[in-house]
């Protein structure tokens, strides 16, 4: 059910955090969430979870809680790429880049070529293989090999 007062918080919340508003961003989002609720709504939209999610996980400094309202927002909507791309940008806040990687793959599953989760990938950079690709990455050969082979610059002699 949307319930425009609810609608015009989440607008105006998008419009805070694009504007680099966090915490205005994430008390217009509850406001969001909380308007629904009481005016009836039994299940809060996936969308307004999802960006709660994030602003409380980014400029609330809560990223476990942020994870599990993202993690609601996609049980919610699987098939939304947005809600991929805030739960991975949340795992990111949680220091968990392996499970955010994998959040972005799946949104763009959903969507092909979508400009956030390219961009979040994009900054997240590019690890190269392994040198010993049958060995684990942390392996102390790997990473003793890997020091070797590799210029100060960071490029691959």
């Amino acid at each position: 059910m949307l319930v425009h007062a609810a609608e015009t918080r989440f607008q105006r919340g998008l419009e805070a955090l694009e504007a680099g508003r966090g915490l205005e961003a994430l008390a217009l989002f509850e406001a969001a969430l909380e308007l629904e609720r009481k005016l009836g709504s039994r299940t809060p939209q996936a969308r307004y979870l999802s960006y709660y999610g994030l602003c409380l996980a980014t400029a609330g400094n809560r990223p476990r809680e942020g994870v599990d309202l993202c993690k609601q927002a996609i049980a919610l909507e699987f098939y939304n790429a947005d809600l991929c791309c805030n739960y991975g940008r949340v795992l990111l806040a949680a220091e968990r880049r392996k499970e955010a990687y994998n959040a972005f793959i799946k949104g763009l599953k959903v969507q092909r070529g979508h400009q956030g989760i390219l961009r979040e990938i994009s900054r997240m950079g590019w690890r190269r293989r392994p040198v010993l690709p049958f060995l684990d990455r942390g392996n102390p050969i790997n990473v003793a090999l890997g020091k070797l082979l590799t210029r100060p610059s960071g490029r691959a002699a």
